[in-house]
């Protein structure tokens, strides 16, 4: 980035803050009044900081492949390609692309597999997932580059096979660098078939069923540009598409939006900054349409390579179609911090804010604040543990003004998941896991508690 280095640390860093956090744990894909899905297996989520771009840090937290499904670092992914059980012996890659193949295969018991208050089911299930990274470029610094993932995951249930789902996930990744310009784009695909909705007893009736599950397809679309215009000052404007669907009677919905943010560094440790976010929410009768304006802060603070603090805040401001009602506001965030005091340990937390549509035919939103922790520790050569959790407050609110207006309810989850993961070799990584799920509500019959063991393995072909 030419004369402007220390931004793209700055860059590099804002991303890291939150994939290591993001790509060794449980993310709660979706919340109660969508479907609740929990990944015990990494994913490739990204998130971007004003200074950011799409681009993923190794998802492994210490690899050089810009995304592994292993829970802890394997030393064969050092390397995009080879290392290894096959490739190893294949040589040095002297090709133009890049691949990597891994197989994670889990087993769990879980005793609520339908996450209800009430008829808990009970069963073992194995999870199949096999992953291929194709990319052309440098994956490892992304520079330039292009990289397509392809992360199917197949569930099957011991004794009750009306739970069992496939599930597609697809993401493509590329960027072009200059001594100027960062630009990026990312497109995140997820099919998801026969996921578990997590919901108010009226939402599951609307599915036809006792166990509520639906049908979730998501798509992300995000084109960034993070230009710097002094050694001093950079701008990072963004324009995004995120389309959510359900399958009938629930509500989809799709968001496009912009940002521009101008940013300040004061010294290279510290940047500041400021930008505006707008949007257009079209929504699925009868949630009304709505437009909404962010007006956002920016803070980045990184002493040293050891700790690293990002926030972005602001206020959201919602327009309803149609005069459905007033205009609604709320303060928004999203902060992310890591501290790694060395090499063995690692920990990481982010908080947000957000507004969501509800997929009840309820005409309402939902605020959604989260916070959630890592801890890693590499205890010795082959041993990992590691310690996830956290925690969700759920607030609905009516986006139409109602002369007797619908019951708006809260939502509070929780989750905790200990691990511990041993490297038995370069290519293989075996472990083991606890997680717990606890959701109360502001009416009972969306409680529910769920525990779930396992163990997984991960090999790298």
């Amino acid at each position: 980035m030419g004369k402007c280095r220390w931004c793209a640390a700055k860059t590099r860093a804002c991303r890291r803050t939150i994939l290591i956090l993001l790509a060794g744990s449980i993310v709660v894909v979706a919340l109660p009044l969508r479907a609740q899905v929990v990944e015990t297996a990494p994913t490739t989520t990204a998130q971007t900081s004003t200074a950011a771009t799409p681009a993923n840090e190794p998802a492994s937290g210490e690899g050089a492949l810009i995304f592994s499904p292993a829970a802890a670092p394997l030393p064969a992914d050092l390397t995009p390609t080879g290392n290894g059980l096959i490739t190893s012996a294949l040589g040095p890659n002297k090709g133009p692309f890049e691949y990597a193949i891994h197989l994670t295969i889990r087993e769990a018991y879980d005793d609520n597999i339908a996450l209800t208050r009430i008829n808990r089911l009970h069963d073992w299930f194995v999870e199949i997932q096999p992953s291929l990274l194709v990319g052309v470029g440098d994956l490892v610094k992304q520079d330039t580059f292009l990289a397509a993932i392809y992360l199917p995951s197949f569930y099957r249930y011991d004794e009750h096979s009306a739970f069992d789902s496939d599930q597609h996930i697809v993401h493509v990744l590329g960027g072009i660098t200059t001594s100027k310009w960062i630009l990026r784009m990312s497109q995140d695909v997820a099919i998801r078939n026969n996921v578990v909705l997590a919901g108010t007893s009226a939402e599951r009736s609307g599915l036809g069923a006792i166990n509520g599950r639906t049908d979730l397809d998501t798509y992300n679309t995000r084109l960034s540009a993070n230009y710097n215009m002094t050694p001093s000052d950079f701008m990072f404007s963004e324009l995004k598409m995120i389309r959510t669907e359900y399958a009938a009677p629930l509500i989809s919905s799709e968001l496009y939006g912009a940002a521009l943010y101008l940013n300040h560094g004061f010294t290279p440790q510290f940047v500041l900054g400021f930008g505006v976010e707008g949007g257009y929410d079209a929504v699925d009768f009868p949630t009304p349409d709505q437009t909404l304006v962010q007006a956002n802060a920016h803070l980045n603070y990184m002493p040293g390579k050891q700790f690293s603090f990002d926030v972005i805040a602001g206020e959201e401001f919602r327009n309803f179609q149609n005069i459905a009602r007033g205009d609604y506001s709320t303060p928004v965030f999203v902060i992310s911090a890591a501290f790694s005091p060395n090499d063995d340990i690692k920990l990481a937390l982010t908080a947000m804010r957000e507004i969501y549509n509800s997929a009840a035919a309820t005409a309402q939103d939902y605020v959604d604040t989260s916070i959630n922790g890592l801890t890693r520790e590499h205890i010795c050569k082959p041993l990992y543990f590691t310690l996830l959790g956290g925690y969700e407050h759920v607030e609905y609110f009516n986006a139409i003004d109602l002369p007797m207006p619908l019951p708006t309810l809260e939502d509070d989850f929780f989750y905790i998941q200990p691990s511990v993961d041993i490297v038995l070799t370069r290519f293989w990584l075996f472990g083991g896991y606890y997680l717990r799920r606890q959701n109360t509500g502001s009416v009972s019959t969306i409680d529910f508690h769920a525990n779930e063991f396992g163990v997984r393995t991960t090999i790298k072909f």
